[in-house]
């Protein structure tokens, strides 16, 4: 579970309803997100969001970690739009057949959007590498705390580098 001073700096980026803020001359940009919006997603799965991506959404919200990078969309996708993916519902049926089978399988939990086409970061949920964040099927975060503080210092950290 991440350390409330963690996600506490975090807070200073989330967009209170009803202000519009220009997101792109911020670092980072956050919307809120309820409970009860949380819930309905959860609804729609008929499953709980993993633990840490549920404090993140509570505490912070979604939306942009790392805003200031051209290149990259870098979107915490909101609730309910992981479900509809998860799914298969509106636009995301559209993707390439084993794109679909993937970030539908029971294996893997998308909830960042790079921005591309079928282009998302996902928890590993089973497996060698339980509770990691994959890109492209490897591993670039051990767990979403991790990912988030790395993304936090470079936004762009796993693109054609070599982890270990």
């Amino acid at each position: 579970m991440a350390e409330e001073n963690f996600y506490g700096s975090l807070k200073q980026y989330v967009v209170p309803e009803g202000t519009i803020v220009r997101c792109g001359e911020r670092k980072h940009c956050f919307y809120p997100v309820s409970s009860e919006e949380l819930s309905d997603a959860e609804s729609m799965l008929h499953r709980r969001f993993p633990d840490e991506l549920r404090c993140f959404y509570l505490e912070v919200g979604y939306g942009y970690l790392g805003y200031d990078d051209p290149d990259f969309a870098n979107q915490m996708m909101r609730p309910k739009e992981i479900a509809k993916l998860k799914l298969g519902l509106d636009f995301y049926g559209n993707m390439f057949q084993e794109d679909l089978e993937y970030y539908t399988s029971d294996c893997v939990f998308p909830f960042f959007d790079l921005g591309g086409e079928a282009d998302y970061l996902v928890i590993q949920l089973e497996g060698d590498y339980m509770g990691s964040i994959l890109y492209c099927g490897r591993p670039i975060a051990s767990n979403f705390d991790e990912f988030v503080g790395k993304m936090c210092k470079e936004t762009d950290y796993f693109i054609g580098k070599q982890l270990t």
